[in-house]
């Protein structure tokens, strides 16, 4: 049976052939409505048993210059553009409530630069952070001052132990890494032999993938061996030299995991060692470098971490806790990893 969906000041609206800001005066006791429309829609509110949105009802009575800022400290990763399309989804949602999302940025992988960022958005009164913490004593310190302060933070795509952070938005790394084991085993078998590139393991999330796809191997396919592990930030150019570098090493490895940025780089790399449709290619998200590759038979499957979700979740916490003081049902809101073949689309 297909579930009724929820009513809405909008639907009430069309109902009634009025405007949805006379609705709301009608149902919050703003303005005055002449009483036949009043009771019209009062009758309809009640035929179709709405329920006022709490989130709304309670900006009603707060001053609309709540500030959210989402501070990224990756620079050129394709990732993080879907990340920002959520945000902006979520951010398109609640502009009517008068709330503001602004994004800054700092160098790739500084914790100096995320640092000023941080104090920059205290100084400028932003209410509540998204953050993508780096993996510091400093930043831990820092969220636990900005706790103290009233300042709620929901983490990213990556997490901090021993911080009072509101909630972990991201997709289940560890799990993502057993996903690619699965693969490598179906597309090389019991004897694969796994390159993998990587995001610098220092971050919690990154590290998590590593070790899911370290377990399954050790626990599950020990036939399977994983030759070297090459940490890339987002450089197109470092991709390039440090994935040629590893192949030219490592010239019996015959499965790929490219599990970062710098695609198009590291791409190169395998087409100028004649190894583009031969190496057995694992990739994560849908970049549009990945989704190319996998129309043209370059990479065989790619392991999605749901950005946009990501990135629409996060704002979208922050927002809840900021005007309806709600706390998220799961201090980690943990998204499922998807995987996704030329013959997904």
């Amino acid at each position: 049976m297909t579930k009724s969906p929820r009513p809405t000041l909008k639907m009430i609206a069309e109902l009634c052939g009025i405007s949805r800001g006379t609705v709301d005066r009608v149902l919050n006791g703003r303005g005055r409505v002449k009483p036949e429309i009043a009771r019209r829609v009062e009758e309809i509110a009640k035929a179709l048993n709405y329920q006022p949105n709490t989130v709304a009802k309670s900006l009603a009575t707060q001053r609309r210059d709540i500030k959210i800022c989402a501070i990224l400290h990756v620079q050129g990763n394709l990732f993080y553009d879907d990340v920002i399309k959520g945000m902006e989804k979520a951010a398109g949602e609640i502009k009517d409530f008068g709330i503001s999302i602004a994004i800054k940025r700092g160098a790739n992988f500084s914790v100096e630069a995320q640092l000023r960022n941080i104090d920059e958005a205290v100084s400028e009164g932003f209410k509540a952070i998204i953050l993508i913490p780096m993996s510091d004593e400093r930043i831990v310190s820092r969220i636990n001052a900005l706790a103290a302060e009233g300042i709620p933070v929901v983490y990213l795509t990556n997490f901090l132990d021993r911080t009072d952070y509101l909630c972990y938005v991201g997709c289940d790394y560890f799990k993502s890494g057993k996903m690619a084991a699965e693969l490598f085993r179906l597309l090389a078998g019991d004897r694969a032999r796994i390159g993998m590139i990587s995001p610098p393991l220092t971050m919690q999330s990154i590290k998590l993938r590593f070790l899911g796809l370290k377990a399954a191997i050790e626990t599950e396919y020990m036939g399977m061996t994983l030759v070297e592990v090459v940490e890339i930030p987002s450089d197109e150019d470092l991709a390039y030299s440090l994935t040629l570098d590893m192949l030219r090493k490592h010239p019996d490895i015959d499965c790929l995991f490219y599990a970062t940025g710098g695609l198009v780089g590291g791409f190169r790399a395998v087409k100028d060692l004649g190894l583009y449709r031969k190496l057995k290619i694992v990739s994560v998200d849908l970049a549009k470098p990945i989704m190319e590759a996998i129309n043209d038979g370059g990479i065989l499957a790619t392991i999605c971490q749901e950005p946009e979700d990501q990135g629409y979740r996060a704002v979208r916490i922050a927002f809840e806790r900021l005007v309806a003081h709600s706390s998220p049902k799961e201090k980690n809101f943990l998204i499922d990893p998807s995987i996704k073949i030329r013959q997904s689309f």
